[in-house]
C-alpha cells in the first residue's frame, strides 16, 4: 500500500445556503495514476455527511488513486436541481482548480443511495444543458466512469409525499416532467460512461427490478455495464468482506477504463 496525504475541509463552492467542502486523499507517490474519484454520500437527499466515504477514499488513495468525498446541498436547504448542480460543480472544480496538481485524464463518480442517484444523473446529463451556478461554468462536467451502490434510478414511482417529494419540491403528480428529468434511467444515451453497479440482495429500500432496468437501458444504449448483487443490506459494502472486495473491483474497473 502507498503512503497518502489527507486534506480535510477544502472549500470547492460557495452557495447561498453554505460553503460546500471536500475531503481529499492523495497518494504520496508523485506518479499517481491519472484518474480521480469523486464520491457522493447518501442519506435520502436530506441527511448524511461527506465523511461517510472517507475510508473508501483512503483505501483507493492507498492503491494509487486520488479520491475526494464532497458535500452537496440537502433537501432541507434547497430542492432539486441544487444537489445535482453541486456535484457538477465538484467535477468542474477538479478540472479548473487542479486540486491534485494537474487536470486528470479521467474522472470517475462514485455514489451510494441518494448519492448514487446524483452521480448517475450527473453522468446522464453531462453533455446536456444545465444552469451554470458557479465560477467554473465553462468547464466540462463529463465523466469517464460511474460506480453506484444501491441507488434509485427512476423517481417516477415515488410516493406523493416523503423524502423524494421533499427533494424534488413536489409530488410526481404535481411535477411529472421534473421527475422524469431527474430520473437517470430516462436520460440514458450512448454517451453514458461505463458503469459498475451494485445492489444488495436484501436491500430494504430499493428493488432489484429498478437497478436491473437501469442496467438494461444502458445495455440497449451500447454502454458497458457490470451489475453485482451481493448478499447483505443497504450498507453491505461498508463492512468485511465486501468493503475490500468492492474497493478491489473499483480498482479493476478503473484500470479497464485507463486501458481504453
Amino acid at each position: 500500500m502507498n503512503e497518502l496525504t489527507a486534506k480535510q475541509d477544502i472549500e470547492f463552492k460557495q452557495t447561498p445556503e453554505r460553503k460546500l467542502l471536500a475531503n481529499m486523499f492523495l497518494p504520496a507517490d508523485d506518479e499517481w495514476r491519472q484518474t480521480v474519484l469523486i464520491c457522493v454520500h447518501g442519506g435520502v437527499w436530506n441527511r448524511g455527511d461527506r465523511s461517510f466515504f472517507d475510508d473508501r477514499c483512503r483505501a483507493l488513495a492507498e492503491r494509487g488513486f486520488p479520491a475526494l468525498t464532497i458535500d452537496y446541498r440537502l433537501s432541507g436547504e434547497a430542492t432539486y436541481p441544487a444537489a445535482l448542480l453541486d456535484v457538477k460543480s465538484a467535477v468542474r472544480w477538479v478540472r479548473s482548480e487542479k486540486p491534485f496538481g494537474t487536470i486528470p485524464r479521467q474522472i470517475v463518480l462514485c455514489g451510494h443511495s441518494a448519492g448514487a442517484h446524483l452521480a448517475a444523473l450527473t453522468a446522464t446529463t453531462a453533455t446536456s444543458e444545465s444552469t451554470p451556478d458557479d465560477e467554473y461554468e465553462d468547464a466540462a462536467t463529463t465523466v469517464d466512469g460511474l460506480v453506484c451502490f444501491d441507488g434509485p434510478y427512476d423517481l417516477l414511482g415515488a410516493k406523493k409525499d416523503g423524502e423524494t417529494a421533499d427533494f424534488m419540491g413536489g409530488s410526481p403528480t404535481e411535477i411529472p416532467e421534473r421527475y422524469r428529468e431527474a430520473s437517470p434511467r430516462e436520460r440514458v444515451t450512448s454517451a453514458h460512461p461505463p458503469a459498475l453497479l451494485y445492489l444488495a440482495e436484501d436491500d430494504e429500500w430499493l428493488t432489484m427490478r429498478e437497478t436491473r432496468a437501469y442496467r438494461d437501458v444502458l445495455n440497449i444504449a451500447g454502454v458497458d455495464v457490470e451489475l453485482h448483487t451481493p448478499p447483505g443490506d443497504h450498507f453491505f459494502f461498508t463492512e468485511k468482506p465486501w468493503f475490500e472486495r468492492t474497493v478491489n473491483q473499483t480498482v479493476t474497473f478503473i484500470e479497464q477504463l485507463q486501458s481504453r
